[in-house]
């Protein structure tokens, strides 16, 4: 039932093939990583995530889709499922102030969100670029718009692919140097 309030919103729904391909990448068995779905909208990705057995934390800055997350959680007795309800930008740097670290890291921000005149997925990048949040072998999934380009480096990330989805594109990220396998 808790779905059925979300159509009111807008939700920024990830495209069926898009949500695929990242899940492809990464196999059906997620047990032993952990999952940040950094700007999680409806928790499409995170949901997804925490169903193949990641330990998965979801952030949505939005009240609105805060709350329903809230309720699906609850209603489906997810447990150990974090949640968080923060900016992005304010959350990479708090978590990293209590050591946290991730496996994968999946950013999917409003695309026309802008942070310090960047848009928000090119901020989040060099933030995270910056920090320790993406664990020495993990990987950083980046969902932007097609007409943006990303830069190949941010920080200690190194861009290994690009692939556009209609008008999305998937940037997949990973510290330097490149772990030896790519998902």
């Amino acid at each position: 039932k808790a779905w059925g309030r979300w159509w009111v919103w807008d939700v920024r729904l990830t495209s069926s093939l898009l949500k695929e391909a990242v899940f492809s990448m990464l196999g059906p068995d997620l047990a032993g990583l952990s999952f940040l779905d950094l700007c999680a909208g409806c928790g499409q990705l995170g949901f997804e995530a925490y169903s193949r057995g990641a330990r998965t934390a979801m952030n949505e800055p939005d009240k609105r889709r805060y709350a329903l997350l809230q309720g699906l959680q609850r209603e489906w007795g997810l447990e150990g499922l974090a949640l968080y309800h923060l900016k992005g930008q304010v959350l990479i740097p708090w978590l990293e102030d209590r050591g946290q670290h991730f496996d994968l890291v999946y950013v999917d921000p409003p695309y026309d969100a802008l942070l310090n005149n960047l848009p928000l997925s090119l901020a989040l990048l060099d933030l995270l670029g910056a920090g320790t949040l993406l664990g020495a072998e993990g990987w950083c999934f980046i969902q932007h718009q097609r007409e943006l380009e990303l830069p190949a480096a941010a920080g200690r990330l190194h861009r290994h692919r690009q692939r556009d989805y209609g008008q999305t594109t998937l940037s997949l990220y990973s510290p330097l140097p490149a772990p030896a396998t790519t998902p």
